[in-house]
């Protein structure tokens, strides 16, 4: 299946889940999810035998404080199809919650414990969702952009 006919079938078979689905300059699907069925999403990406994507090879943020969102952003594999698909949910940057995908992908993770600790993203059901690279009492989130640097951060002489 080419990335146009994978996009056109993610916009049949999801129409109700999605809120947008596009091809990429460099010729990668990009889907959009309503925050609401993204788990379920996530399962059938996974478990639908047309798309198989049984690989989460990257989990992220990005922070758009200017619209007072930020967009988790997966970066799937299928090595049945062949094939690469990114997935973004935008989440309330005031109060950024969103499900778990640990148990669709084990790699999530790791990779949902370093955005909470990063970008201060909760995901919801997460196994040990706890900080991985910032002290635990921390209470900031140094990859938003409207982080200030408290004098925690020791810069070298």
């Amino acid at each position: 299946m080419t990335n146009e006919e994978m996009k056109t079938k993610i916009e049949s078979d999801f129409k109700d889940w999605i809120l947008s689905a596009a091809v990429s300059p460099q010729k990668e699907v990009i889907i959009t999810a309503k925050p609401a069925t993204y788990l379920s999403l996530c399962r059938d990406l996974r478990d639908k035998n047309e798309y198989s994507f049984q690989h989460l090879s990257c989990l992220t943020a990005v922070d758009y404080p200017k619209e007072n969102k930020m967009t988790v952003v997966c970066h799937l594999w299928s090595y049945k199809k062949c094939a690469q698909l990114t997935l973004k949910v935008d989440v309330d940057r005031a109060n950024p919650r969103i499900p778990t995908v640990e148990n669709v992908w084990k790699s999530a993770n790791w990779f949902e414990r370093e955005v909470f600790d990063l970008y201060g993203i909760i995901f919801e059901g997460h196994s040990d969702l706890r900080r991985i690279m910032m002290p635990e009492d921390y209470t900031k989130f140094p990859l938003r952009k409207d982080f200030t640097d408290d004098g925690f951060i020791v810069k070298p002489n």
